[in-house]
């Protein structure tokens, strides 16, 4: 019951929860690189990340499409030239975002109901592992075939390499 509430008060408050990460990881110096798209821009990428967090939750998208989107994700913010430590960043924060509204909306009154929350936060948290993790290795994939592209050979390229 708790898990599907707090989804739903995510769900209403998507638009709000947006706005508030996205004025968070353009006012940070760890995110600096971001400052070149538009708001509007980053408010719909925000947005993104949301419904396929819900859906993922929903069980509505299996583990290979976020895979897909996430590896293309990495790819594209290579691709912009911004740092991939900004780029785990930006996932992070949305991630802790969610947290500080579910804990600011006393969503959790209860023991139980915290003890719940855990099953959900263990969802979450899983959910933004993955995605992490493809952007990550979109983001290697993606500076590998430049590389290749480009001639270069050496220690890089070599420790970018699947194993």
């Amino acid at each position: 019951m708790i898990y599907m509430r707090v989804l739903d008060q995510i769900k209403a408050n998507v638009n709000e929860l947006s706005k508030r990460v996205v004025k968070d990881f353009l006012n940070r110096e760890e995110t600096k690189s971001y400052r070149k798209f538009t708001e509007e821009f980053h408010l719909e990428r925000v947005n993104d990340i949301f419904s396929d967090l819900i859906s993922w939750l929903e069980k509505e998208k299996p583990k290979a499409h976020m895979e897909k989107y996430y590896k293309e994700l990495g790819k594209k913010r290579l691709q912009a030239d911004i740092p991939l430590h900004e780029t785990i960043m930006y996932l992070m924060l949305i991630k802790r975002h969610i947290w500080l509204f579910v804990l600011e909306n006393h969503l959790l009154d209860t023991t139980y109901e915290s003890t719940k929350a855990l099953e959900l936060n263990n969802r979450i948290v899983l959910f933004f592992d993955r995605a992490i993790i493809n952007v990550t290795i979109g983001y290697e994939e993606e500076l590998a075939k430049q590389m290749k592209d480009a001639g270069h050979g050496g220690l890089i390229r070599s420790l970018l390499k699947k194993k």
